[in-house]
């Protein structure tokens, strides 16, 4: 850094000496009506001008770092450094709550375009625009779900529109709650050691090249039976998308998983530090994780059918009924009129609804209705509700109105 800003010094005081005798020939040029020393001057000034363009062609150039990690970035910020700094940008976030409510997830456009590897133009008013060629960006994200789920809700309905999920890998991994023991057993690290060894390795060499001013990326190709493999993976896609397919559904994501599988079998050959084109065997073992994403955004996105009014209606009332039986051990049954002042809150004020609710539970025989004493009663089923199977005999126990259903 102290070169560079040597080197530019030293820059700035020959620009400003040439420009200084610039500012003096033209002021001799207009104080003279001599035409031969105007003719003269005409001559110096065409010299002093070639000298400065050919000054400006050598002013120093910053040394470009070698930034790879963002994580509480811009989109415009991230376009610069993989302009002046490494072409390689990785956006990474074990708690991406501050991302997706900031601004890095704004630009989407941006990152579809560096994802296809597009040239991305970027136009500036106040300062030179410039362009980002053969920038890579690679993203980690960890999130909680319902931070994901607000982000998508919100801000971010354009992330499925727009096909940035659909160029993803998203999981969302079951809990390991309740499995996660203790033991005296020694764990072995040295899958991770030799990880971080090749990790440091490419990154080490990556570096290199980019001090070096790379001219030309590695260009990797399938063998031809890997050829043959990755068309008949992509045509049984495009067979699933269809009208009522497996994927039909997430079409958006399937036909973006082909390329995934390209550039996934890609970085698992070269990785391994293979030589020649990519084996058949290692396309293989990229597919099947790239099907194993396939059915997880499935399961994660593919929306459910929707569920008739009155069926939600009597599934809510259900699982009042149940919480109130579980609050009142012994009890077999409630007095109706208590489900319109207690019961869930969207059957409170609409007696059809509640009548249609409370029709579907005796349908399918969990409850019965009946008359007592001028006042109507639900009774429990047993084999639905946590009461007591003598009902007959517990039938009518005090009821306590200051206990709510929910």
């Amino acid at each position: 850094m102290a070169q560079q800003k040597a080197h530019l010094v030293s820059w700035e005081f020959e620009l400003n000496a040439i420009e200084i005798t610039i500012k003096k020939n033209r002021k001799k040029s207009l104080a003279t009506d001599d035409s031969e020393q105007i003719d003269q001057l005409n001559m110096e000034f065409e010299k002093l001008q070639e000298k400065l363009e050919t000054h400006f062609s050598k002013k120093p150039r910053r040394q470009p770092k070698y930034k790879l990690l963002h994580s509480n970035t811009t989109p415009s910020k991230m376009a610069l450094d993989l302009f002046e700094n490494s072409p390689s940008a990785y956006l990474s976030s074990d708690e991406a709550e501050s991302l997706f409510r900031g601004e890095a997830m704004k630009d989407l456009g941006m990152l579809n375009q560096l994802w296809d590897g597009s040239l991305l133009n970027v136009d500036r008013i106040s300062s030179p625009s410039y362009q980002v060629k053969g920038g890579r960006v690679t993203m980690f994200l960890a999130v909680q779900p319902k931070i994901l789920q607000e982000y998508l809700n919100g801000r971010g309905k354009g992330a499925r529109n727009i096909g940035l999920l659909a160029r993803s890998l998203i999981t969302c991994p079951m809990s390991t709650k309740g499995s996660r023991f203790l033991n005296n057993q020694p764990q072995s690290w040295n899958n991770l050691t030799a990880f971080q060894q090749r990790i440091t390795e490419i990154l080490t060499q990556d570096k290199q090249e980019v001090d070096q001013g790379r001219q030309a990326r590695h260009i990797l190709e399938f063998s031809q039976k890997a050829k043959e493999d990755w068309i008949h993976f992509r045509n049984a896609i495009e067979w699933d998308l269809n009208a009522g397919g497996y994927l039909s559904d997430i079409d958006d994501f399937a036909s973006k998983i082909s390329n995934n599988l390209a550039r996934m079998a890609a970085l698992f050959h070269f990785f391994e530090g293979r030589e020649g084109d990519i084996s058949a065997e290692t396309l293989s073992h990229a597919a099947t994780i790239c099907e194993w994403y396939i059915h997880e955004f499935k399961r994660l996105f593919t929306e459910n059918p929707a569920v008739p009014i009155e069926v939600s209606d009597a599934n809510d009332l259900e699982q009042c009924l149940v919480r109130w039986c579980q609050g009142h051990p012994g009890s077999t049954c409630i007095q109706k009129s208590y489900i319109a002042q207690y019961g869930p809150s969207q059957l409170r004020k609409d007696k059809v609804r509640r009548e249609h609710a409370l029709d579907t539970l005796v349908f399918q025989n969990q409850i019965q209705i009946q008359r007592y004493e001028k006042k109507l009663w639900v009774i429990f089923n047993p084999n639905f509700f946590p009461v007591p199977r003598d009902f007959e005999a517990r039938f009518f126990i005090p009821l306590y109105r200051d206990r709510q259903l929910n």
